[in-house]
């Protein structure tokens, strides 16, 4: 259950192997037929392995629509494209937390926070490309700042971003590891998924107040 991306491509496994079975037995009917198939199958099969219902329009209209990019890319782009975003999102299969980024209200409301402390630290577990922590580090000097993000490309963003800024530190990794102790503020924008390991993660670790 802490891992559906697991149960929908199980579920789109098993879809291709039994459509692959009648194609056998029925070559003749058309390809795109095949695929609304495989799709409904897929949908089926996530749901009887409980798969959340907001996956299973995503498992029906998958195979169409892999399908289709075969069709009209190169093959060896669909490799590319699922390069890019394991790099982007990989981190998400472990987390169930796709890219989310902070607006600057957001940025200009943890400044906010902050105002009375000389010298804070903070953390922003699940950064993203780093934003907030780059503006906590513009708004206060003497302050110290790390992002902890777990998709490659994403952290590498981060950290190039925040290179100029001598105060911040983007680190790549488990968010679930991060040492919360003498943390003054700690910032969580992530997906409902993960938010109450998060609370139990923040209370045996963070300070008072």
């Amino acid at each position: 259950r802490r891992f559906p991306v697991i149960i929908a491509i199980v579920a789109l496994v098993c879809a291709v192997l039994v459509t692959t079975q009648i194609v056998g037995v029925c070559p003749d009917v058309p390809a795109p037929v095949w695929w609304a198939l495989m799709g409904f199958l897929a949908a089926v099969f996530g749901a009887g392995l409980g798969l959340p219902r907001w996956w299973l329009p995503f498992q029906l209209l998958a195979p169409t629509a892999c399908a289709l990019l075969i069709t009209i890319l190169p093959s060896w782009m669909a490799l590319v494209f699922l390069a890019i975003l394991l790099l982007l999102y990989g981190g998400g299969v472990v987390t169930r937390v796709p890219l989310y980024l902070s607006n600057r209200a957001a940025c200009e409301a943890l400044a906010e926070l902050l105002k009375d402390h000389s010298k804070p630290q903070a953390i922003d577990l699940g950064a993203g490309f780093g934003g907030p922590m780059r503006h906590l580090g513009r708004a206060f000097s003497g302050g110290r700042f790390v992002s902890v993000e777990a998709s490659p490309a994403t952290w590498l963003i981060a950290w190039l971003l925040a290179l100029p800024q001598r105060n911040v530190r983007v680190r790549w990794g488990d968010m679930w590891a991060a040492e919360l102790a003498d943390c003054d503020l700690v910032y969580v924008f992530l997906s409902p998924q993960p938010m109450p390991r998060v609370w139990v993660h923040f209370l045996a670790q963070a300070k008072s107040g």
